[in-house]
């Protein structure tokens, strides 16, 4: 008997060493896949670690210091959906993915020491205070962006209903950074709207983010409902749209296509072929109506797949400015003690071949918007710093003719010149803000116009 325990217990302390030789042998393995050169670089890491804790003239936190060497290494790739994410950061993902939280609603990319706005949310504090694609926030709270961590950024971001933050921000052909104080929302988010424009026989819906279990129904709802009022072309508005869900995307564009239609293909490294997205068959399509796609600056991911797959494939006209040029797919690995990694692995092409990163999709009838000069900006950034703007549109909740002649008597008082195009449509934007249900208005909205214009 007891040889038999003996027996058993040899057998399992045998079995166990063999297991821990196999997982200590696969941990040197792991060790040995990093060359040469990457250990003689991780010893200088761990010196200048060293010499940084006991010589640098400030204390310093070893945490942050081997966070920001991560950040460092991943930054030098030049790949700004490349990043690290610590715990705090992860939990603050799985939020934003639930439809509704507390912010200012935003899409954000990291990169050189700021965080830069891909597009503000339709209807959210961002929106309303008129934040544009490519604006860089530099300092939030007072506190300089790079000196603090991405989950530190993200944090002071968000927080209760009602509170308030202010923000510094760096715009292209404006000299100086500005101040923009915002209040923070619930962030709920409508997807989707649409309008019939009678006097245009033209259906629009606009797409604001390519999120929501609902949204491919909708969409095609809505496309049945401007059919049945009259509708002979749509247009489908995809500004301002950071994008969101690949498959929703896919979904869209099947709406639209043949059967058997390449959508968008996926690739790794080297160009490896992952996976090619086609259209399928399925009742219930709209193949005949003539559809034109607005884009510009802010249209990202999704956004740019979807109009994409419907110019590659003859089926829409794409009419605005470059997109934004987001079309890479990343893979969120988990690292010890619960932090996290997202690394691109792959990236998208559209069904003639061309890669969507860092380039964006071309319109095939490139219209810009009717926008300040520099003159009137410095117009315009002069009534902002003097707090004139607000009261203004506090004091004026309709845009009418008479806010319009409100307004250039102000500019008649404090001897600026705006040109009336710019005023319309400054007021225009700025008294709408509140809402998001406002109707297209195609004297204000040149893109739209000339969208419309351009379908048979």
């Amino acid at each position: 008997m007891n040889k038999v325990k003996f027996s058993e217990r040899t057998l399992w302390v045998s079995i166990t060493l063999s297991l821990l030789v196999i997982v200590f042998a696969l941990s040197i393995q792991k060790v040995k896949a990093i060359s040469t050169d990457g250990e003689k670089y991780l010893q200088i890491l761990h010196e200048v670690v060293a010499y940084i804790e006991n010589d640098f003239v400030e204390p310093q936190e070893e945490k942050k210091i081997y966070i920001g060497a991560i950040q460092g290494a991943l930054q030098s790739l030049g790949d700004p959906h490349t990043r690290f994410i610590d715990v705090e950061e992860a939990k603050e993902l799985e939020n934003e993915t639930k439809g509704s939280f507390g912010g200012i609603g935003v899409e954000l990319n990291y990169q050189e020491n700021s965080f830069v706005i891909v597009a503000p949310i339709e209807g959210t504090p961002a929106w309303k205070a008129g934040l544009l694609p490519q604006d860089k926030i530099v300092e939030i709270n007072g506190k300089k962006v790079k000196s603090l961590s991405q989950a530190e950024a993200f944090a002071m971001m968000r927080g209760d209903v009602g509170t308030s933050l202010s923000m510094k921000i760096e715009r292209k052909g404006i000299k100086e950074p500005f101040l923009v104080n915002l209040v923070r929302e619930l962030i709920k988010i409508r997807f989707l709207r649409s309008f019939y424009l009678p006097e245009k026989e033209t259906g629009y819906i606009k797409l604001v983010q390519f999120m929501g279990k609902e949204t491919g129904k909708e969409l095609a709802l809505a496309v049945k409902n401007l059919r049945d009022s009259g509708a002979k072309k749509l247009v489908i508005d995809l500004r301002m749209n950071p994008g969101g869900l690949l498959d929703l995307a896919i979904e869209i564009a099947d709406l639209f296509l043949p059967s058997n239609l390449e959508i968008v293909s996926v690739k790794g490294r080297g160009g490896e072929l992952i996976k090619s997205f086609k259209s399928e068959v399925r009742e219930n399509k709209y193949l005949d109506i003539p559809i034109a796609i607005l884009v510009n600056g802010g249209s990202a991911s999704a956004s740019e797949i979807l109009a994409g797959a419907l110019k590659d494939n003859k089926r829409a006209i794409i009419v605005g400015t470059q997109s934004f040029g987001k079309g890479s797919v990343q893979s969120i690995i988990p690292l010890s003690y619960g932090a996290k990694v997202a690394i691109t692995i792959q990236k998208y092409y559209t069904p003639s071949g061309i890669s969507i990163h860092g380039i964006g999709i071309t319109p095939d009838h490139i219209v810009n918007p009717v926008s300040a000069n520099e003159d009137e900006k410095y117009a315009l950034e002069k009534l902002f710093k003097k707090n004139l703007i607000r009261p203004f549109l506090e004091s004026h909740s309709e845009f009418n003719e008479s806010a319009i002649g409100d307004f250039k008597e102000i500019l008649k008082k404090e001897n600026l010149k705006i040109s009336d195009s710019v005023v319309r449509i400054f007021l225009f934007n700025e008294l709408r803000m509140g809402s998001s249900q406002s109707k297209p208005r195609l004297d204000l909205d040149i893109q739209l116009s000339e969208a419309i214009n351009l379908l048979k």
